[in-house]
């Protein structure tokens, strides 16, 4: 399942005793009936001694945002797809931060960028329950190209942070590292620190930010 990238979603064989693989036994009734539900769940960071037959995935549960982990045989997904685009998560948003997203869009549009969105929203729209509250942040993962302007995208969404909705989330650069755009924007603004923590889908790692385009 090398083609996996983290925040992905997937769906799992409803016939597979999903309780059978949670990382906590009192969780496995969560896991069978979500899965018995036909819910995506979401792939995580994979430890790097798993063995690569091997998913680490993991859900969260309405309305105390319970986290519930597994690690299942990659022969049980018969379905993926990349987070969803900030494009067609709109509609479902609460009414308030509709028009920042549309800008947010527009932004990413501009500045040759890829916005997908993850976490309380996305289980929303996949379960249609309540996630979100008024301390909600938007999640966002913001594609990265070779023809991104990302310095331009940077400081407008730090100029965007206060407005609604708040903006959470990373930017994913071509290398495959994952950065928290907030930090990211920062150490390129003041020029620290000169390390920022980076995820990949397997690993996490300390990386100078002069070197965060070329490491892989």
């Amino acid at each position: 399942m090398s083609t996996l990238r983290r925040h992905d979603l997937v769906w799992l064989d409803s016939r597979l005793d999903a309780g059978a693989f949670v990382a906590s036994a009192e969780h496995a009734v969560f896991a069978r009936n979500w899965v018995k539900q036909n819910r995506p769940l979401v792939v995580t960071r994979q430890p790097e001694s798993q063995d690569t037959s091997q998913v680490a995935l993991g859900f969260t549960l309405p309305p105390m945002r319970t986290r519930i982990s597994l690690c299942v045989p990659g022969t049980a997904i018969i379905r993926t797809t990349r987070p969803l685009p900030l494009a067609d998560t709109i509609a479902h948003a609460p009414a308030g931060w509709r028009e920042g997203m549309h800008q947010l869009l527009r932004l990413c549009e501009e500045t040759c960028a890829v916005a997908r969105v993850y976490g309380s929203l996305s289980s929303q729209i996949a379960t249609a329950e309540n996630y979100l509250d008024a301390a909600s942040d938007l999640d966002l993962l913001i594609e990265c190209n070779e023809n991104t302007q990302l310095h331009i995208l940077l400081a407008s969404l730090e100029a965007f942070s206060s407005q609604t909705p708040r903006i959470d989330g990373e930017i994913l650069i071509p290398a495959g590292w994952a950065v928290a755009w907030r930090e990211l924007a920062a150490a390129i603004r003041t020029g620290t620190p000169h390390q920022v923590l980076a995820k990949s889908d397997r690993e996490t790692r300390l990386i100078p930010v002069s070197q965060l385009f070329t490491s892989r």
